[in-house]
């Protein structure tokens, strides 16, 4: 009988840390989720900046280039983040800003801003279609 009892406790305390563990994991993913989209925010936050500083006219190619700058290390804090998250496609991220670094660094400080948006626009969209995607990871499953 008391075999039993000692084999029915050892039962119960694998079962609880077993449930502990399962547990764990998932608050592991959805903080990584969570930190995935706080270090989102800011990106979508300079995008946002440049769109309206490029409709509004106050923008030139040493603003975009300032601005990639401040973004850089936004970027990595995606990149970083996004390593930590099932189904991120980290090369892509990657990929996406080198595309958009060499780009804006190709821009000559003497380019007008409509040559400027010609020679961008082949990188943005490949740029916000990655970011589109990491976000999607943050949203609660259905």
């Amino acid at each position: 009988m008391k075999g039993k009892r000692l084999l029915l406790l050892g039962l119960a305390v694998l079962l609880a840390l077993g449930a502990t563990a399962v547990v764990g994991c998932g608050g592991s993913d959805e903080q990584a989720k969570a930190d995935l989209a706080a270090a989102i925010a800011p990106i979508e936050a300079a995008i946002a900046d440049l769109t309206a500083k490029g409709t509004s006219g106050s923008l030139d190619v040493a603003g975009i280039k300032a601005a990639r700058d401040a973004m850089k290390e936004k970027w990595q804090a995606v990149i970083d983040a996004a390593k930590k998250v099932k189904g991120a496609d980290v090369k892509a991220a990657e990929q996406a800003w080198n595309d958009l670094d060499a780009a804006v660094t190709a821009l000559p400080d003497t380019a007008t801003l409509m040559d400027a948006a010609g020679v961008l626009m082949s990188k943005v969209p490949a740029f916000t279609k990655v970011l589109s995607d990491l976000k999607a990871l943050t949203q609660p499953e259905k």
